[in-house]
């Protein structure tokens, strides 16, 4: 597994793991379903399942993901959006199969 990030979210994670030191402090990516703009995948704080999880280091801080998620998703990368929180996208990012949300059809997001 490897994990693309500029220096602004690394420090950004940086942050959130020092502001949440009552929860575990590796960064999970994981796919967090479809949306009205398609798949989305996202970020949380949680703990390695040893012999499920694959991880990688990026300077100090500790990403895991599921390893089937990982066989099928591939690498990841992500980048910070200031204020906003953050953008996650895979080396083998999936078509939209969710069709939209029921006002738009897909287009509104």
């Amino acid at each position: 597994m490897k994990v693309f990030a500029p220096d602004s979210a690394i420090n950004a994670l940086r942050e959130i793991i020092a502001d949440n030191q009552d929860k575990p402090n590796s960064v999970r990516v994981y796919f967090a379903g479809y949306a009205c703009s398609g798949p989305s995948f996202a970020l949380a704080l949680d703990k390695e399942i040893e012999g499920e999880d694959v991880s990688c280091d990026v300077e100090d801080v500790h990403f895991i993901m599921d390893q089937n998620e990982f066989l099928t998703y591939g690498n990841v990368i992500i980048q910070e959006i200031p204020n906003r929180g953050f953008v996650v996208m895979v080396e083998n990012m999936p078509a939209n199969e969710g069709g939209g949300c029921s006002g738009c059809s897909g287009g509104c997001c």
